[in-house]
């Protein structure tokens, strides 16, 4: 589905905007399932929430759960655009009931109500506070998978610095992750999206996020792994325990359900190693 250009450019500057991230048909049914969802967090009878603070959001998680009843976020995850994607970035191929892709975080990104609010610089995986060699080392030792966002809306509130996933934190990037990280990076880019674009990025990528009152935001934000990737990733199971019910798979497109058995055969891999310990 990708061309070598777009691989390469996503293996060198660590992410890539596609065009067609959403399919044209569901991106009406998405807005409204979000703009539905998002009322209830508000409301506050949806409690999977990113607090803003004084009782606002910035985003609403785990929309695949049954309780949300909003089928149409499955139907877009289990779509080409976003698996045959992953699939490419991550170099895998095969029967779709033989992926070692495997079901992960669901989630959104929205604007806050009543206040701006921001998260300063960071690297999702790999810690900057490490002396640079540890720090360069855990980089280039990572393939945790991909995560992306999917815009519904216009969107320019991703911020991040192009290739600064292949190599050490400088000086001045790591004084200003610790001390002062929202202020600006010297190559920093803001990352625009038309409405159905997606950007996919490497989670090790210094980034950050801005977060207008003013401007409608309602952005899938999501990832993908391998079971293998996810070894790295020790918490996830637990992020995400209420899919280890078996029974979730049967609410799923059928494209779906073979990395649902694979998020399954993790959690219990990770679940008998403590029990071992």
């Amino acid at each position: 589905m990708l061309t070598s250009d777009q691989i390469e450019q996503y293996e060198l500057y660590g992410f890539l905007i596609i065009d067609d991230a959403v399919a044209l048909n569901l991106v009406e049914p998405l807005r409204q399932a979000s703009n539905r969802l998002v009322t209830k967090t508000r409301e506050g009878t949806w409690p999977h929430k990113r607090d803003a603070g004084d009782g606002d959001i910035w985003g609403v998680g785990h929309l695949l759960h049954p309780d949300v009843c909003e089928t149409v976020f499955a139907e877009y995850i289990a779509s080409s655009m976003v698996i045959d994607v992953v699939a490419d970035l991550l170099s895998v191929s095969g029967a779709p009931e033989d992926t070692p892709l495997q079901l992960e975080l669901v989630n959104m990104l929205v604007n806050p109500a009543t206040t701006d609010h921001q998260i300063g610089w960071h690297r999702d995986l790999v810690s900057v506070e490490q002396s640079s060699q540890d720090e360069l080392t855990a980089l280039l030792g990572a393939r945790h998978g991909i995560q992306w966002n999917a815009a519904l809306y216009e969107d320019a509130c991703l911020q991040i610095v192009p290739g600064s996933h292949r190599r050490a934190s400088t000086q001045t990037e790591r004084a200003t992750v610790q001390h002062r990280p929202m202020e600006a990076l010297q190559d920093q880019l803001v990352v625009r999206l038309d409405p159905g674009q997606g950007v996919y990025y490497n989670a090790n990528l210094l980034h950050r996020g801005v977060y207008p009152r003013a401007t409608v935001r309602r952005t899938l934000h999501a990832c993908m792994g391998t079971m293998e990737g996810s070894e790295s990733r020790e918490d996830l199971y637990r992020w995400l325990s209420w899919m280890t019910d078996a029974s979730f798979g049967e609410t799923l497109p059928e494209r779906l359900r073979p990395l649902h058995v694979n998020f399954m055969q993790m959690a219990r891999k990770k679940i008998a190693a403590e029990d071992s310990d």
